[in-house]
């Protein structure tokens, strides 16, 4: 009777039928079936989800046309998905990670995007002074490894330096706890930037809990990572035209040059000139 509600509302777990598929009777062929059917409806419920979300978010990302509002979208959606506290979004700059967007809800927090509030946060270096690669900040490993992070809590973790997280948990009396660091790459694997989830929160009590599997989160970050891509690579592609411009008015402009300078009229002019410099020069010699 239980499985059967928790199925109705949606929250149907395999472990609540355990016990009876194992029974040989009737009643574990009917748990069995139940169980058969709960997966199904669980899948279906699911996909219906995924399309129900993930449509109308493709739709928005590959319609948007100002990039600040395109990375700000990126990163609300992903904590409305994962019901995260706090998310940014860094893109990849030569080797460091530039802060984009920085958004906080316990904090009120928000720099970047459409916010006008210029960004504080320094550059992310992929490498220290030394030339060794920075995996110990989070952010840079995922972005040097293009590997995903997920961490329960970052007071426990180990091998990542946190100090940073630490001093700023100090300083404004929040508790990171939870994280999440994804890449965003490009179809040909190539680092666009990092997408950073911090503090999962349960939706009915509100804990701090750790990030789960999501594959509405994956296909956001399919379309996000496409949908940035198109971007750089039109702007880059806008930049090379416009210096193509340049330089076929440059080239333009010296064959307009040459045609006006070879003319008769120009070279006797010139040689006009020629000639009342050098009287001139003479005279200023005889005086």
């Amino acid at each position: 009777m239980l499985a059967m509600l928790a199925v109705h509302n949606g929250e149907y777990k395999p472990e609540m039928l355990d016990k009876l598929i194992q029974s040989k009777d009737e009643t574990g062929d009917l748990a069995r079936t139940l169980d058969v059917m709960a997966r199904q409806v669980k899948f279906r419920d699911g996909q219906l989800k995924l399309l129900r979300t993930v449509i109308p978010i493709g739709v928005a990302l590959s319609a948007e046309k100002d990039f600040d509002r395109l990375l700000e979208t990126v990163v609300v959606k992903a904590q409305e998905i994962t019901n995260a506290d706090a998310g940014t979004l860094y893109l990849a700059e030569e080797n460091t990670l530039r802060f984009m967007i920085v958004r906080n809800e316990s904090l009120k927090l928000a720099m970047g995007g459409t916010t006008g509030i210029e960004m504080t946060f320094n550059p992310i270096s992929l490498y220290k002074e030394d030339g060794l690669e920075n995996r110990t900040n989070v952010a840079s490993y995922v972005a040097l490894t293009h590997q995903r992070v997920n961490i329960p809590d970052a007071y426990e973790a180990d091998g990542f330096d946190f100090m940073g997280t630490k001093e700023f948990d100090k300083r404004t009396g929040y508790r990171s706890k939870s994280f999440l660091a994804v890449p965003l790459e490009n179809i040909n694997k190539e680092l666009i930037g990092v997408i950073q989830l911090i503090n999962a929160k349960n939706p009915e009590t509100g804990e701090i809990i750790p990030f789960g599997a999501d594959d509405v989160l994956e296909s956001l970050i399919l379309m996000a990572s496409a949908a940035l891509d198109g971007y750089i690579r039109e702007q880059k592609l806008r930049l090379e035209i416009k210096k193509l411009r340049i330089e076929i008015d440059e080239t333009r402009r010296a064959h307009q040059v040459a045609d006006i300078t070879n003319t008769p009229y120009f070279q006797e002019l010139k040689s006009k000139v020629d000639t009342f410099r050098a009287k001139k020069s003479d005279f200023n010699k005889d005086k």
